[in-house]
């Protein structure tokens, strides 16, 4: 059985991937997320808000169901925040802290949870989704950039430790997605430029069309939960697929 966490599943990526999988064979797949949108038979919704470290107590019981050698088990790390767009000097702790949260301490708690699970199973994948902004200098996406940039850090770590102990069957990856319409979209091109001087760019994609969709973006992520092997490196771009 294939056995898949997925974190943010209430709309965009999350979602697509989630649909994407529900419709093969030998599938069960829970969803992390703090609203539902999802209803099938092998489709187990979580409620949890990731920016509530206690509410991650929830996840964690998940990962102590009994598995086999037979099982594969997935996480995928894709619950993300990018607001507030603003300049470094312009945050309030709250928010500095409720970014962080969700998009880097959360998903490192996730990750190292998951690769507790004692039972010896056919294999374990992790991909966070990274960004673009993890190696770019935008102005307005400080917390953003960095929280992106830190969780390809953990993910670079983490890989290199389970080579080390030779756990052949863990594959842990941060893959950025490219620039896909989503309510993340919506949501920069709702900026101002005095907070974002690039605005007019990300308006610009999504008047022309140049905007990838979810469904097609996930299959990408598909591809790689499937054949983790084909995919040496640790921290890339579904664009390169």
């Amino acid at each position: 059985m294939h056995y898949y966490f997925i974190t943010g599943t209430s709309a965009g990526l999350g979602k697509a991937i989630a649909e994407a999988l529900l419709q093969r064979e030998d599938v069960f797949v829970y969803g992390i997320s703090r609203t539902s949108s999802i209803s099938h038979t092998h489709y187990k919704h979580v409620f949890a808000d990731l920016s509530n470290p206690s509410q991650l107590s929830s996840i964690f019981e998940l990962f102590k169901a009994s598995f086999t050698n037979q099982d594969s088990l997935y996480l995928i790390n894709n619950a993300g925040m990018i607001d507030p767009i603003k300049y470094l000097g312009d945050f309030t702790a709250e928010e500095i802290l409720l970014l962080m949260q969700v998009n880097l301490i959360s998903p490192i708690q996730l990750m190292n949870a998951f690769l507790k699970i004692p039972q010896e199973v056919k294999k374990k994948i992790v991909i966070n989704v990274s960004s673009g902004a993890a190696s770019k200098v935008t102005d307005g996406w400080s917390l953003y950039g960095s929280s992106k940039a830190a969780l390809d850090h953990a993910s670079l770590h983490a890989a290199k430790e389970m080579e080390l102990k030779s756990a052949a069957n863990i594959h842990i990856f941060s893959v950025a997605p490219g620039v896909v319409d989503t309510l993340m979209q919506a949501k920069i091109r709702a900026v101002s430029k005095h907070s974002f001087s690039m605005v007019d760019r990300f308006i610009d994609l999504h008047e022309t069309n140049a905007l990838d969709t979810p469904e097609h973006v996930a299959q990408k992520y598909l591809k790689i939960l499937d054949v983790p092997q084909e995919f040496p490196k640790v921290v890339f771009s579904a664009r390169e697929l």
